[in-house]
């Protein structure tokens, strides 16, 4: 009953050499959960489960480098050669079905309907952040996150009470920090350097010190660096998260197994 995260790509803006940007596989006993759909998810999911099989995709926000792959995600689903008559539950923040109608109008084409362009492989809907969304045997509680546009960090929850915190992208805001309060695993994002003058809640995104004080004031087991680039060496980003934390610290990279 214990949460079992694969990194699928960790990357920021645009992917870096091997890498595809954010995107997170979550697992607990017979639930899994694709967090996140940045460039190349596909690509790594398919390592690892049949990308039919989800339970649920659930999205932080809409920018590009979260939501691109869910159009080769669709594509996959309507022409691959295993159809299924199953849907996968597509769960996006408030405001994100008009950006995926959006998307359809531009890429439908030759017969193809706007309107069902999503429909026949995906049941879309809009969580409300306020509630809890329950996906199997796990459960998720959402916070704003201090992020231009609307960004939710989430909280997962099994069964058994292990919890997973994604920051998405964020600065520093108290309300991430009381959704982590506690948990066993935290996927931050690293995306500033450390000597970027503005503070994390003015760039809309954390330094690496700042993510591994985060782990510290929450009271975390692991921090997972994420949504970096390849330019900065992986020892200058840990060096600068152990500053200020002392425990378990990883980079986010594909095939990267974290389990708690």
């Amino acid at each position: 009953m214990s949460i079992e995260l694969t990194c699928l790509g960790g990357a920021a803006a645009w992917p870096n050499p091997g890498q595809g940007c954010s995107s997170f596989l979550v697992r607990s006993d017979q639930t899994t959960i694709l967090v996140d759909a940045g460039p190349n998810t596909l690509l790594e999911l398919r390592k690892h489960v049949d990308f039919h099989a989800l339970d649920a995709i659930v999205i932080s926000h809409c920018h590009s480098d979260h939501i691109l792959d869910l159009i080769p995600y669709r594509y996959g689903l309507v022409y691959g050669p295993d159809q299924s008559a199953q849907r996968i539950p597509v769960w996006l923040p408030p405001g994100g079905m008009t950006v995926l109608h959006n998307l359809a109008g531009a890429l439908s084409g030759q017969g193809e309907n706007t309107d069902g362009f999503w429909d026949s492989v995906f049941t879309l809907d809009e969580y409300d952040p306020v509630n809890n969304l329950a996906v199997g045997s796990m459960e998720i509680s959402f916070a704003r996150t201090a992020h231009l546009g609307l960004c939710y960090a989430m909280r997962i929850e099994s069964a058994d009470g292990t919890t997973l915190i994604y920051t998405a992208d964020t600065g520093t805001i108290e309300s991430v920090l009381d959704l982590a309060r506690g948990s066993n695993i935290l996927i931050s994002e690293a995306t500033m350097p450390e000597d970027h003058e503005r503070p994390g809640s003015g760039s809309g995104h954390l330094k690496p010190s700042e993510a591994g004080a985060l782990a510290t004031e929450a009271g975390v087991d692991t921090l997972v660096l994420s949504h970096l680039w390849s330019e900065r060496p992986d020892t200058e980003v840990l060096e600068a998260a152990g500053r200020s934390f002392g425990g378990k610290i990883v980079i986010a990279k594909p095939g990267l197994f974290v389990d708690a």
